[in-house]
């Protein structure tokens, strides 16, 4: 009886851990960048195309996952585990751009198999409170890694800094081994096929434009302080508020039954993820700080809701995974639509890039709202499945 409540615990602990693991590198990119120019001489202009490339890796795999569905086995999400390990020991190997490249994208394609295979697994029985602990997880590991790595840095050197990074894969391999069935996970795929409502298509839609927009400020958010002349320390200072701050938020919208009403949220919240491009000012550092909190509040919020709601909108397995996929899709489409938006109206194409995202992620939550109130089924997957088809439409309403 003890055993199987230990397996139990750890089955518990190994799958919100799992799918941390497999987002947490957007949450440490800025320090993951500056080891590895410092350990690989990597020059500063190509960190934005090793992200690119990265988080491309990480849209393909977990679309893979996506399409494959039941036909992907588990020790095939572990062998991707295992490369991920391997790409992020080579890493601190790589020289020159296209050797760190090539290992990026490979690294990016596993995790974002191992992301998309747990998310989706774990998100069925609770979608809201999945992703929430999920979010919140992610956002105190962030933080973690990017207080402690500068300081390892300095006592071990970039390079042994740069190789503990490993350590997120490697967690990734023992959480997927207790995950398998030897060990009384749940490793088994289950494949239910059955209509998805457009409620669900719109909630996922404004998930990927959410995350869209939220990587398109996040991406430029240094950029605009610099050219703003708000110094480093304040910068650094912004993110570690807001990271604390978004970790809270997670763990306050964890619940199934949701307080305020989705379109309000997500309402409230574009106007957070915005304000950094307006309130980004020179001689107004405090409200950059601000901005960040308020770009952090919002994105966290807005995007458990939509994806929560998302998942429990159908039974259908893939579609499920499906909304795990839009959230490695808008890290990457974020910074794409930022950077055609920069090039051609400068600056001020920043605010319309963030315009156009929020404006469909609104509308995607205005159809959902619209279209939900009737449509949506019970959900199979958790205990109570009335309760939480009934919580989905009055979220909606």
């Amino acid at each position: 009886m003890i055993r199987v409540e230990t397996r139990s615990v750890l089955v518990g602990i190994a799958a919100p851990l799992v799918a941390s693991l497999g987002c947490l590198q957007p949450g440490i990119d800025p320090v993951f960048l500056s080891l590895l120019t410092n350990a690989s001489h990597i020059p500063t202009a190509a960190h934005g195309t090793i992200v690119g490339v990265t988080q491309a890796g990480a849209a393909l795999g977990s679309l893979a996952v996506w399409r494959l569905g039941p036909a992907l086995p588990h020790r095939a999400v572990l062998g991707a585990a295992v490369l991920a390990l391997c790409a992020s020991l080579l890493t601190t190997m790589a020289e020159g751009l296209t050797a760190a490249l090539t290992v990026r994208a490979a690294y990016g394609l596993a995790m974002g198999m191992v992301y998309a295979y747990a998310m989706a697994a774990y998100a069925r029985r609770t979608p809201n409170k999945a992703y929430g602990a999920v979010f919140l997880i992610q956002l105190v590991l962030s933080t973690l890694v990017s207080l402690v790595l500068p300081e390892l840095e300095i006592s071990v050197g970039a390079d042994a800094a740069l190789g503990l990074l490993a350590l997120a894969p490697a967690l990734a391999v023992l959480s997927l081994l207790v995950l398998g069935p030897a060990n009384g996970g749940s490793a088994q795929r289950i494949d239910v096929r059955s209509a998805v409502p457009l409620a669900g298509w719109a909630l996922a839609g404004a998930t990927f434009w959410f995350i869209c927009a939220t990587m398109l400020v996040w991406s430029f958010s240094a950029a605009l302080a610099t050219t703003a002349g708000i110094d480093n320390q304040t910068i650094g200072r912004a993110v570690a508020l807001g990271s604390i701050v978004g970790a809270l938020t997670a763990a306050a919208v964890m619940r199934e039954r949701l307080v305020v009403p989705l379109p309000l949220t997500a309402l409230l919240a574009g106007i957070g993820l915005a304000s950094p491009i307006v309130l980004t000012m020179p001689g107004a550092d405090g409200l950059f700080v601000l901005s960040i909190v308020a770009l952090n509040i919002g994105s966290t919020a807005i995007i458990i809701r939509c994806s929560g709601l998302a998942t429990a909108t159908s039974t259908d397995s893939r579609f499920c995974t499906f909304v795990a996929c839009t959230h490695t899709l808008g890290l990457i489409a974020g910074p794409l639509l930022g950077s055609v938006m920069m090039a051609w109206f400068g600056t001020a194409g920043l605010l319309g890039g963030v315009i156009f995202a929020l404006a469909a992620g609104l509308a995607a939550v205005v159809l959902a709202a619209y279209t939900g109130v009737s449509s949506m089924p019970v959900h199979p997957f958790k205990a109570d499945a009335g309760k939480t088809a009934s919580q989905v439409r009055m979220a909606l309403d």
